[in-house]
């Protein structure tokens, strides 16, 4: 009977820590997202343990004009916080929200959508 108890307890604990980890490891603004507006306008969040990098990727003025595909690439660091994305851009912070019902996100009051 006592060997019956500590495997029950010790199955739940366990599955209590996978479960635990799942929701870590498994963030949904994690991915590479397009604006839905401007595909050439691209974002990259990757995690690094507690904190986020975010890799934002923009045509350069050069680029519009000539229509080559010289970009502009910008990384700030992140964190995650009651639901949003924190995004440090220097002197102020940006915010990234993510709606679950459209698997998008917004950001800067554009729409990015996952990339496929």
């Amino acid at each position: 009977m006592k060997r019956f108890v500590t495997t029950i307890v010790l199955t739940v604990f366990l599955g209590v820590v996978a479960a635990g980890c799942g929701n870590i490891a498994s963030n949904p603004f994690v991915g590479n997202w397009v604006n839905s507006e401007r595909a050439a306008e691209t974002l990259e969040i990757t995690r690094n343990g507690d904190s986020f990098t975010v890799t934002q990727s923009t045509p350069t003025i050069v680029a519009k004009i000539i229509n080559n595909n010289e970009k502009l690439i910008r990384k700030y660091p992140a964190t995650f916080k009651d639901g949003l994305l924190l995004l440090s851009t220097g002197s102020e912070t940006s915010r990234i929200s993510h709606a679950k019902d459209g698997d998008y996100l917004l950001f800067e009051g554009h729409k990015f959508v996952r990339q496929k």
